[in-house]
Parts: C-alpha cells; structure tokens; sequence
C-alpha cells in the first residue's frame, strides 16, 4: 500500500509532517510536476546570511522538462503525420504507373507526376544497355555497363548522395538542379538489364545518410515492373 500523509491522532498535520513525508517518498515531486510548477517560491534575505533557495532552481528544472516533453510530443505527432502522407502518396504514385495505359502516358507519369507527388525535383530511371524503348520525355535512360555499381558505390541495393551534383547521365536536363538524391539498384532479371531507379532534389541535404529508403525502394521496383510491360513492345 502507498504510503499516505498523515499526522499522529489527536493533532493536526504539522509541517515536519509533511517533510517526513516527502523524505520517505523522493520521487513524489517530480512525478507531480504540475504541482511543483504552481509553487511560488520566495528569495529571502537576511541581515547575516544569505539563504540560498533551491526551490526555484528545481520548479524551474520541472518546468523545462514539461515544456520539453510537450515538444517532443508535438515533433512525433507532426512526424507521423506526414510520414502517413507520404505513404498515401507513394501508393498513389504506384496504382498511376500500374494502370498506365500506353508507354507514353508512362513516360509522363515518370517525368512529371511523380515528382509532383513526391515533393521532389526529378525522377529518373536508367539501364544498362544499348538500346531503350523511345518516348517523348526520354526518362528511360541508356547507361554504359558498369555505371550502376559506379553509382551505387559497390555492391549495395540503396545509396543517400545528400549533396552531390546531379548526373546528366541518369537525370539528362534536370541534371543541374539536383543537389541531393536517392538512387535504388535494380537488379537484372525478368528480361530487363541492371539500372537504377533516382530520386533528385534540388535541396541540399534533402535526403540524409542513415534515412529510411523503404518507399523508395518500394516506387523503383513497381516503376521497374511498369517499365517491363512495355519493354518488349517498344524495341
């Protein structure tokens, strides 16, 4: 049973009452902030000694922590928020490439809806070879053997650039307004040749080392299948 406040029978609750109290339970205040903060306390000054008041320090203390914790919680809830939004959109990218109904119109999606819903500046995707299916917005690109793993920088599935200069090589015109990517390999197979599925923006730092790529990777590979319906047909 919690141990409660209380005086002797017979008296009324005194001050070392409520000091005793506190001493046998340490953890009381700061697990009741809300009442530390109502506290007011009082500098004192006396003719012979300057009496030091730590309450204020420690209502202080409690008050930055609280204001901390409201903080954080408003960061998480603001984060979550748009991490939803961000996996509505990228659904909404996918279902766009899945149900295109020619390989221009997937071109175009590619080209100019994509970014749009991503919030980015370029979308490219690029394989190695010598010839690709031709369109209008060019967004398939051809890369020399060799290129995706240059790229990449070794044998890895994901790479962040947060500040690089964009490569005319996967990203063509849009290529001078890139400042920070995301590239995702993709994997020979399936009768497509290796590539690599960029994300570009124009924002330094817009992507960062250690960030989540799951979406990412999750948009190139249906781009990929969506590329690979029409692959056959265009060459």
């Amino acid at each position: 049973m919690a141990d409660q406040l209380k005086a002797e029978p017979g008296r009324d609750l005194q001050e070392q009452d409520v000091l005793a109290y506190l001493r046998r339970n340490p953890r009381f205040l700061s697990s009741h902030p809300e009442l530390l903060a109502s506290i007011a306390p009082e500098g004192r000054f006396e003719p012979d000694a300057v009496v030091v008041d730590m309450q204020r320090f420690v209502v202080e203390r409690l008050r930055r922590q609280v204001d901390d914790l409201k903080a954080t919680g408003e960061r998480l809830v603001t984060t979550t928020r748009a991490n939803m939004s961000l996996v509505e959109r990228t659904m909404e990218c996918a279902l766009a490439l899945l149900y295109a109904h020619d390989y221009e119109e997937l071109g175009q999606i590619l080209s100019d809806d994509l970014p749009a819903h991503l919030n980015v500046d370029a979308v490219a995707i690029g394989f190695e070879c010598a010839n690709v299916p031709d369109d209008s917005s060019g967004i398939v690109r051809m890369l020399a053997p060799g290129t995706v793993g240059e790229l990449m920088g070794g044998n890895v599935l994901s790479c962040i650039r947060s500040e690089t200069d964009g490569d005319a090589t996967l990203y063509g015109a849009s290529a001078g307004i890139v400042r920070s990517d995301a590239l995702i390999m993709l994997a020979e197979g399936e009768g497509l040749p290796a590539g690599i599925f960029a994300v570009g923006c124009r924002t330094p730092g817009h992507f960062e080392a250690g960030q989540g790529t799951e979406l990412i990777a999750f948009l190139a590979h249906v781009t990929r299948y969506a590329v690979g319906r029409w692959w056959t047909l265009q060459l």
